[in-house]
């Protein structure tokens, strides 16, 4: 994509500007996790709502994630096929895949350490959100596991607080804090691999 104050070109992964007057810049990553409309609705009831009724609506066709197109897996490697989901995550510039399969072995949460900080990784089954955020609050890590499967949340081992997929404490001593987000986002594994040749790909112990 291309900004039309500098022509400059962004890819539409990771918003890092390749050619052009802001080559080497980057966009802010922000969390866009996905629910279903009552959730979102509930926590936020003074929402806006984006109409598909716009000059531009046959630029929104419908899109399957996951699902092959021999026009797009142009990448491929041994690790995983082309079109397998991974939450990718970014610390620090070390990348890695948590490969959505893995999650049903680790129970829908993750507790990893990446370039030297510890994170939690998350997938909801149910809403299809993959999230990263660092397991620090007040300096000291914390660990979790999933507590509810069906309305997804994690309890964290150290003070029992109950935490939803959206990085915020629901229940307990931490109740109302917020975990920060680390970038990370769901991809199809090629274009992961593609833009960060070097990551590398969790596996859950089996």
């Amino acid at each position: 994509m291309r900004d039309h104050e500098t022509g400059s070109v962004w890819t539409q992964l990771d918003g890092k500007a390749t050619d052009g007057a802001l080559k080497g810049e980057r966009l802010e990553m922000i969390p866009m996790p996905q629910m279903t409309w009552g959730e979102w609705k509930s926590a936020h009831p003074d929402t806006l709502v984006l109409s598909p009724n716009t000059p531009f609506s046959d630029r929104y066709g419908a899109v399957r994630i996951g699902t092959f197109n021999p026009g797009e897996a142009i990448y491929g490697d041994d690790w995983l096929d082309a079109n397998a989901l991974v939450v990718g995550v970014e610390v620090d510039g070390e990348f890695k895949g948590y490969p959505i399969a893995e999650f049903a072995r680790s129970g829908g949460a993750v507790n990893d350490v990446l370039a030297g900080q510890p994170v939690l990784i998350i997938y909801d089954e149910a809403s299809q959100t993959g999230m990263a955020y660092s397991s620090l609050v007040d300096g000291s890590a914390l660990e979790f596991d999933e507590s509810n499967h069906d309305d997804f949340s994690v309890t964290d081992r150290q003070t029992g607080s109950t935490w939803d997929a959206q990085g915020r404490a629901t229940a307990g001593e931490l109740n109302g804090r917020t975990l920060e987000f680390v970038p990370s986002f769901i991809s199809e594994w090629y274009g992961w691999s593609a833009y960060h040749p070097d990551t590398t790909l969790y596996a859950a112990e089996r």
